[in-house]
Order: structure tokens, then C-alpha cells, then sequence
């Protein structure tokens, strides 16, 4: 997405970021999984990475707003 997105309830621009998601090891982009989440005994949820996307998230810099894409790869 390289288009200028603007906010939906303020119309100002939105600038690009991203959501850290803290894990056991550090910090990582999050990432978008298709369906519904299943437990794993070992990892805490099953996931298969070839099936995620990782996750952008715009904020508007006025109001807060935040809006979140997972384009495909």
C-alpha cells in the first residue's frame, strides 16, 4: 500500500507503523493467522508460518485512530 490513506473519522493523514508484539525471545511484528486459534502444548498456539501475513497498522496523528492491513505476501 504506497497510496496516501487519510483517517476515516478526522480525514487527516495516516502515517505507517507497525504493532510489537513481545514474545519469550524479544520483540516481533505481529502477524495475521487464518482461522480459528488451537492450542499446542509446547508453543501455546498451533500456527503454520507459510499461512501468515505479517500485520501494518496505520495511526492518525490527530485523533488516534488506528487501522490495521495483513496484505498477502
Amino acid at each position: 500500500m504506497s497510496d496516501t490513506i487519510t483517517c476515516l473519522r478526522c480525514h487527516t493523514p495516516m502515517e505507517r507503523g507497525f504493532i510489537a508484539d513481545t514474545t519469550y525471545g524479544g520483540t516481533v511484528q505481529e502477524k495475521w493467522v487464518p482461522g480459528a486459534p488451537q492450542t499446542s502444548i509446547w508453543r501455546g498456539l498451533k500456527i503454520d508460518s507459510s499461512q501468515t501475513c505479517p500485520v501494518f497498522t496505520l495511526r492518525c496523528p490527530k485523533c488516534g485512530y488506528l487501522e490495521s492491513y495483513a496484505p498477502p505476501a
